[in-house]
């Protein structure tokens, strides 16, 4: 146990000295931002790893507060004990991995896609006057046009010394209709969960449901289409189309979606550069890409639909 985790379990013990504490571990689940202590699969508590990430925990708490009367699915209760700590109930269920989802018979996908779309429709349809009236600000992904242009100027200057041609032409393939097209950017803005990735829905293997969606902290308003896009990163678009069977949009909405599941792992790789030219990684972390490869002793035709 490290300095860090003790003074965690110093916190909890005085802040909640009736609380078992016979069974804690630390980090089981990510933590990019804040490390995570789960107590004998009770409470869940976040300590933010930095002064400026402890605004993700606050948010997390207000999103989740404000959106549950909305939202169908069992949200975890988050409460700010400190201003950089927060507690959570622990619900059961383990991230959502593409290797999970695809190991899953056709029927239980398409329940779990179903889940899915109704939790975005849901979250997507919150009226936006009553966020504004609750203090919901912006997601740290909404962007304006020139912002994103901006953004993907100074990401070429950083990671093209580090690139092949052909990864050049690559990223341009990907840049150039979202540069070319001025409405590319043009959406309506709503609340998100602006995280949306596998670590942050959980799953139940016992029932075969989608059990929560955690990981709030960067959610607020946004581009409907960016968490889209974090589920077509991780989970695959054939997945995302069969969750946009429940939940129609129009196909501006794919074609943005498609652009932040490119963009993003750039945008890790321009991280990665300032940290090159800096030579502080205090922040860096390998991160795990799934891709469009079934999991080995999966047959193609485990992943067709069961006739009944």
């Amino acid at each position: 146990m490290n300095s860090n985790e003790l003074k965690y379990m110093e916190l909890i013990k005085r802040k909640y000295p009736q609380l078992d504490m016979s069974k804690i571990e630390f980090n089981k689940t990510d933590g990019s931002y804040s490390d995570i202590a789960v107590v004998n699969n009770e409470v869940v508590f976040k300590f933010a790893k930095y002064d400026w990430s402890a605004a993700y925990l606050r948010n997390e708490a207000d999103v989740i507060r404000f959106i549950q009367d909305f939202i169908d699915l069992p949200l975890p209760d988050v409460e700010l004990i400190e201003q950089n700590v927060s507690k959570r109930s622990f619900i059961k269920g383990s991230p959502l991995y593409r290797n999970t989802l695809l190991k899953l018979d056709y029927n239980t996908q398409d329940a779990v896609a179903r889940q899915i779309a109704t939790f975005l429709q849901q979250l997507h349809t919150i009226p936006v006057k009553k966020a504004q009236y609750a203090r919901i600000g912006d997601s740290q992904m909404n962007r304006t046009r020139e912002e994103w242009l901006s953004e993907l100027e100074t990401m070429q200057r950083k990671i093209h010394p580090y690139c092949t041609n052909y990864v050049k032409e690559y990223l341009q393939q990907i840049i150039q209709p979202a540069v070319d097209n001025e409405e590319f950017f043009e959406f309506q803005a709503v609340l998100i969960h602006g995280d949306l990735t596998p670590n942050h829905i959980l799953f139940d293997k016992a029932s075969r449901k989608v059990s929560s969606i955690i990981g709030f902290g960067n959610a607020g308003f946004g581009d409907p289409a960016y968490d889209l896009g974090m589920l077509i990163d991780h989970l695959g678009e054939n997945f995302v189309k069969r969750v946009l069977r429940y939940y129609p949009t129009p196909h501006s909405y794919l074609d943005r979606a498609r652009f932040y599941a490119y963009i993003s792992s750039f945008m890790w790789y321009r991280d990665v550069c300032d940290m090159i030219s800096t030579r502080d990684f205090s922040r860096f972390q390998i991160p795990a890409k799934d891709r469009d490869i079934f999991p080995m002793g999966i047959s193609s035709a485990e992943a067709k639909p069961s006739k009944k």
